[in-house]
């Protein structure tokens, strides 16, 4: 028997658009792609996470969109869903609605990783030696 009063919110199904970084993070991504040899999409995954652990909200008026366009295939790859599950989960933390912040705060989260990631890469070292702290935190 169904509830005829009742009714269902069918939910939307969210998805990534492109990302664009500032122009600052751009150069820096190609700084750190001659250190490392690791392309721009890597290292913004790993800035995206360092970011989405920061406890505080990012500004995404922070970040002009001069630079590099990156659609989610590349810059996700085959992990989109994770990390669609870690991005809602934040905005959810944060209080603020998927449908209205989804692709603001992702630019303003990938940003704001890449700049925090910037300064602590000089060689492909310094990434196993981010992670090892990561895991001791």
């Amino acid at each position: 028997m169904t509830d005829t009063f009742s009714t269902t919110r069918e939910k939307k199904k969210l998805k990534f658009s492109a990302v664009t970084t500032s122009s600052r993070v751009q150069k820096n991504l190609g700084i750190m792609r001659i250190k490392t040899g690791l392309t721009p999409n890597i290292s913004l995954r790993f800035g995206f996470c360092m970011s989405l652990k920061d406890p505080s909200i990012p500004n995404p008026d922070e970040y002009n969109q001069e630079g590099s366009k990156l659609e989610p295939a590349v810059l996700f790859g085959a992990h989109e869903p994770i990390y669609m599950a870690l991005m809602l989960n934040r905005l959810k933390k944060d209080g603020l609605d998927p449908e209205l912040y989804l692709q603001k705060m992702t630019r303003a989260h990938m940003n704001r990783g890449a700049t925090a990631l910037w300064p602590r890469i000089n060689d492909l070292s310094d990434f196993y030696e981010l992670v090892k702290d990561e895991q001791n935190e």
